[in-house]
């Protein structure tokens, strides 16, 4: 019973393969201070991109599971299973199992997006938690790794907002209203060359 929960768990959670890597080197770009990944750095191409190689064309997605997220919460809830099995379900532990199961709908993945000179974030298989953000209005955009107490989920840190649910990789983007915040990310080079290339699209002339 508690291994067939467990397969449930992993399959409504689905796998997200993240095989493509790139290595960029930082140059100088023009807006208050910040450096941003090389534009002209080649990479396989994005999560979501139409094939390898090929140029994003202001569209970009890709899906980062949380994978310590899932599995501590995966852990907690095949934990309380196992007691009622063996003992029957009592009320802490069925409010307890109702909070293990909102966090791993909520923060078990971040998808972020850009499309239509729009960058999203969604959290969660279900999106109950998302934001977004026009591209015009971006400033500037850098790879950054966070500190390992930045920690994971929507927090308040000394560098903005940020939205993160794994790892410490992370994309840092500063907007013209002088908000800034950073988008937790398994390939921030590849998010930073999205976004620089959706930004270039919405500055051209027309």
């Amino acid at each position: 019973m508690i291994t067939r929960i467990s397969e449930i768990i992993h399959e409504w959670m689905g796998w997200c393969p993240n095989g493509h890597t790139i290595r960029a080197k930082n140059s100088g770009y023009a807006g208050i201070g910040f450096r941003t990944a090389n534009p002209s750095a080649k990479s396989p191409g994005p999560s979501g991109a139409a094939g390898s190689g090929m140029s994003w064309k202001g569209k970009y997605e890709h899906t980062q599971r949380g994978t310590l997220i899932i599995g501590t919460v995966s852990t907690a809830i095949l934990l309380i299973l196992a007691t009622w099995y063996m003992s029957g379900p009592e009320w802490i532990t069925i409010i307890i199992l109702g909070v293990m199961v909102f966090v791993l709908t909520i923060m078990s993945t971040l998808t972020v997006s850009l499309m239509g000179g729009i960058l999203r974030i969604r959290f969660g298989p279900v999106g109950l938690v998302g934001k977004n953000w026009p591209v015009a209005e971006i400033v500037s955009v850098m790879a950054v790794t966070n500190p390992w107490y930045y920690g994971y989920g929507l927090r308040w840190t000394p560098d903005g907002r940020l939205y993160n649910v794994s790892g410490r990789g992370a994309v840092e983007i500063l907007m013209f209203s002088g908000e800034k915040f950073r988008i937790g990310s398994d390939e921030p080079d590849i998010l930073v060359k999205a976004i620089l290339s959706a930004m270039e699209q919405k500055h051209a002339p027309s």
